[in-house]
């Protein structure tokens, strides 16, 4: 095969050139996402292999010239539109490739090395001396990286062969060897060792590195006796992607490897973990320190589960976390709102409603329609713990709403939050004539609401209810002047002691008792 003549573009030769490139892509890939001892990576590297057999079969070195834009064989570029091609020669440029041999017994554990090493950081590569000096180290014999005397290359070869091979410590004699180690246990062994050094690592750069490594080794963790080391993992990047005292440049790259890790696979073994009886106090606080921090990216997964967890306690837990969230969890809870499972509407409801979000508010006001009344007590509850006037203001049209219940729940919702805006329509309410049962129940909760927002300006006509008496709807009638009372009473004000002292001597039980606790009220504020 000769590569010392001219060769026109788009050949086969330059063909299975660009595919024998590809497969160092995969290469690479592969070994940023399965950790070092996984097999697929010598599947990969075996399949690489098969892309160079046919360039090196007549027994010929592949000489390619390195550029910022691809690659070269002779003057000719290799595949010139071929994108991955062109990020690999600007990958391999950076890290100060111009060229590269490869000789035609090349092996597939030096394709594997090669790329190992090709991986790391530039900066690494040079403060270690070098792309070449990193290879020769690794003994890679059969891949040479920016030497064309073919002579020299052989040479260096023929003495790095001869060099003892790197010998496995073995036990001292007379003691038994190791019971050798599981998968898994192996794969526990490599991230606690890798944990070990990411921990004590000072050096932005060789941090990154080993979070590219950590990344597929944590995956691969992702079983129930490995919670403990995948539980450290996360935390460690946590803390390393918010402790200011760090650099920027390590902040990103921690929150870079958490972005790639936060899968529905990672959120769902967290909380599994979160919500096993067996974890204890310090782990549960932990989990619930890591799924705070990366619950924005998790709040979709943590939604899902929620709906599907059937015990309670467990989807208190489950809640509290998306509130913890605070607003970052706001835009997905929102989605929730239109869901066609009830449950699902008033769980994001509540939790909404627990975070106090103002700017979901005109988002749950529609939602005092839903068809369920379950939904429609928790909006009632969540505009409650929102407060504010934009709040109030929804709570009064509910409070004249047609839906009994909905009404009675925002009238005592408002007085609740002691809403003194409410009152001119608390006290229009009280002034309507008692038509039916319904009607009295409304009265008397906007009497309630009256009391417990404590305004002077109720007084004069809850005084009015309270001496009022009608022999047609006694009974009636004798419900509200014992709510009258009770409110008089909270309120505190002294303009209402000798009404009340009048009230305490009626002739229904049931009001002089309310007037008589209500002039103790009275004399408790007022001492």
């Amino acid at each position: 095969m000769n590569r010392g003549k001219p060769v026109q573009p788009d050949t086969d030769l330059h063909l299975q050139i660009a595919t024998a490139l590809t497969g160092l892509v995969k290469q690479i890939k592969a070994l940023r996402y399965y950790p070092p001892r996984h097999p697929a990576l010598h599947a990969t590297a075996a399949e690489c292999l098969k892309g160079f057999q046919p360039l090196l079969q007549e027994g010929h070195p592949l000489n390619l010239t390195v550029r910022k834009e691809g690659f070269l064989l002779g003057e000719q570029p290799v595949a010139k539109t071929h994108q991955v091609l062109g990020q690999l020669a600007t990958f391999c440029f950076a890290r100060r490739i111009q060229f590269l041999t490869i000789l035609p017994d090349l092996s597939a554990a030096d394709l594997l090395r090669f790329v190992r090493n090709l991986i790391l950081d530039p900066q690494e590569i040079h403060a270690q001396g070098g792309i070449q000096a990193v290879l020769e180290r690794a003994r890679i014999t059969t891949i040479w990286v920016n030497e064309q005397d073919l002579a020299a290359i052989l040479e260096r070869k023929k003495q790095l062969e001869e060099l003892p091979p790197e010998e496995e410590p073995t036990p001292p004699q007379g003691e038994p060897s190791a019971k050798p180690l599981t998968p898994a246990q192996a794969q526990a062994l490599d991230l606690e060792k890798l944990l070990n050094l990411l921990e004590q690592e000072q050096d932005d750069q060789r941090f990154r590195a080993q979070l590219q490594e950590l990344i597929p080794l944590l995956r691969l963790n992702l079983i129930p006796e490995n919670r403990v080391l995948v539980l450290r993992a996360m935390r460690l990047l946590c803390l390393n992607a918010s402790a200011r005292k760090l650099s920027e440049v390590r902040r990103a790259h921690a929150l870079n490897a958490l972005g790639q890790l936060v899968t529905d696979e990672m959120t769902d073994y967290l909380v599994a973990a979160l919500l096993d009886r067996e974890s204890n106090e310090a782990v549960r606080k932990a989990l619930i320190d890591v799924l705070v921090f990366l619950s924005d990216k998790m709040v979709r997964r943590l939604m899902v589960l929620l709906a599907e967890e059937s015990a309670a306690p467990n989807r208190k837990v489950l809640a509290d976390v998306l509130v913890r969230t605070g607003a970052a969890a706001v835009p997905v809870l929102q989605e929730h709102l239109f869901d066609d499972r009830w449950y699902v509407v008033r769980n994001a409801v509540a939790i909404l409603g627990d975070i106090r979000s103002q700017d979901s508010l005109p988002h749950l006001t529609p939602l005092l329609d839903h068809k369920d009344i379950r939904v429609r007590r928790e909006t009632i509850r969540a505009l409650t713990k929102i407060g504010g006037q934009r709040a109030v203001n929804i709570l009064l049209q509910a409070a004249e709403s047609d839906d009994q219940e909905l009404s009675r729940q925002a009238l005592l919702s408002l007085g609740a939050i002691r809403a003194a805006s409410a009152i001119p329509t608390l006290l229009k309410l009280i002034e309507q004539p008692e038509l039916n049962r319904r009607a009295v129940d409304i009265k008397k909760d906007a009497i309630r609401a009256l009391g417990e927002i404590r305004s002077s300006d109720a007084v004069a006509p809850l005084l009015k209810i309270l001496a009022r008496h009608s022999l047609l709807r006694r009974a009636l009638n004798d419900e509200l002047r014992v709510v009258a009372a009770m409110a008089l009473g909270e309120i505190g004000d002294e303009n209402a002691r000798a009404a009340l002292e009048k009230a305490s001597h009626d002739r229904s039980s049931p009001v002089a008792r309310a007037a008589g606790q209500a002039l103790m009220q009275l004399e408790k504020d007022n001492p």
